[in-house]
């Protein structure tokens, strides 16, 4: 169902706040319950959209799934009695790709339908695909579908090097690896705090890891592995989404058991480029935004796109991850300052800026993949269509939090698959945000 949200700004964001469970944890994870007969317990399981739908795909699959209490979600893979994800379930959210490696371990054979999920332009399946032909794995594209057959013997030993550091590519060859007899070394691997989550709980059902957290990646796989708990970090994207409500509204938020340096210390440095106000307090971190935002120190905090023209790029991990990106465009709209900022991982991963543009922000595109963002913007509000991308509609939410003016936003439900009581969290921090229809 459609939801359109209305927003009147111009509040300073204060009180605590909990960062959600990080969503991508749970994407491979759950999936990962296939690799084992014995039971998988989740803990602090957000209810988002994406959630739900991965739980429906293995409840489809024969899995029995106890969902009743999201604190303690257990997975017990006992009885699965398919090898086909559900055509419709899979083909809303990317992510149903993750079943392919588990279950190509578990019964040798997965039929996936081709991928829905964010809009962010072709995100090609290679990464995965061409992973799993050097393991050996027969490819047949059918129309709408994928179907992959695993080889009846895999190598004692073998090495795949990945044509990109895809972090859903790298989950799904270690889930592979993790449920066949051998081992696979794994180059050019993602090294995301999601994935290095995901090594967590295989080394606990007696999968052998080596690299974890790194680029090369060593995995002894089992046939019989055995029960697990799986504990998520918090959401790096979620806090990098806190820390621009903070600063864009001159708030003073303190962000619970944030401070992680693993996961945040990459990030924090570059928001203090911005002037963001970031302090640490024990487990916490804490924004108090008494100064204006600017850019500060370009000549020596920034590369350089041109004379006075500092450069923005996100990276992958432990680089600015790009799923922050879109927080990032809406700081640098309400900076003092021009700023190049480039997205070259997806084609289209831009286009919501032209929204941003229509509320007031001056945003010029110099092609698809790069903008100039010149602040501080004051914006107007107005009325506008969110894209079908999580974080491209939570940039536009935080510009319509950041000054005092009425914003309505329809298609807003795309938040739900990461941020499912996102109304709520907001009211609880003084914002005025109400929906008006959903």
């Amino acid at each position: 169902m459609s939801e359109v949200i209305k927003i009147t700004g111009g509040k300073p964001l204060i009180g605590e706040v909990t960062p959600v469970a990080n969503k991508n944890s749970f994407m491979a994870a759950i999936p990962a319950s296939l690799l084992t007969c014995e039971t998988v317990i989740y803990k602090n399981v957000p209810k988002s959209t994406d959630v739900q739908i991965m739980l429906t795909i293995l409840k489809k699959l024969g899995a029995s799934v106890d969902d009743l209490d999201f604190n303690n979600v257990k997975i017990t893979c006992k009885n699965i009695t398919g090898y086909e994800i559900d055509p419709e379930l899979g083909g809303k959210i990317r992510s149903s790709v993750m079943f392919a490696g588990p279950l190509l371990a578990r019964v040798g054979k997965v039929k996936i339908p081709t991928p829905g999920g964010c809009t962010l332009g072709i995100r090609s399946m290679s990464a995965h695909l061409d992973a799993f032909k050097k393991a050996g794995v027969a490819i047949k594209l059918e129309e709408n579908a994928i179907v992959l057959t695993a080889p009846k013997n895999t190598p004692l030993t073998q090495t795949i090097w990945q044509v990109e550091a895809s972090p859903t590519g790298t989950e799904n060859m270690i889930m592979y690896a993790a449920g066949t007899i051998g081992t696979t070394i794994l180059l050019d691997s993602a090294s995301e705090p999601h994935v290095r989550n995901l090594t967590e709980m295989l080394q606990d059902m007696g999968v052998k890891v080596k690299g974890a957290g790194s680029n090369r990646l060593e995995i002894t796989g089992s046939k019989n592995l055995k029960e697990a708990t799986f504990i998520p970090y918090p959401d790096h994207v979620d806090i990098a989404s806190s820390i621009v409500a903070a600063a864009v509204t001159k708030g003073n938020l303190v962000l619970k058991g944030a401070n992680y340096p693993d996961i945040v210390d990459g990030m924090l440095q570059w928001f203090t480029k911005f002037n963001v106000q970031v302090e640490r307090e024990g487990k916490d971190l804490v924004v108090n935004q008494k100064e204006n935002l600017q850019l500060k120190d370009i000549e020596i905090n920034f590369p350089l796109a041109g004379p006075n023209l500092p450069k923005f790029v996100p990276r992958p991990w432990p680089g600015f991850p790009v799923d922050c990106l879109p927080s990032i465009i809406t700081l640098a709209t309400k900076t003092k300052g021009r700023i190049l900022i480039q997205n070259w991982m997806y084609e289209n991963g831009l286009d919501f800026t032209n929204l941003l543009s229509s509320m007031g922000a001056n945003i010029y595109m110099t092609d698809p993949q790069k903008i100039i963002v010149e602040g501080p913007t004051k914006y107007k509000g107005g009325r506008v269509y969110a894209p079908g991308i999580i974080q491209a509609t939570m940039a536009l939410v935080l510009a319509a939090l950041s000054d005092n003016c009425e914003t309505v936003i329809y298609g807003a439900e795309s938040l739900r698959r990461r941020y499912p009581d996102y109304i709520n969290s907001f009211k609880g921090l003084g914002a005025d945000i109400e929906l008006i229809e959903g």
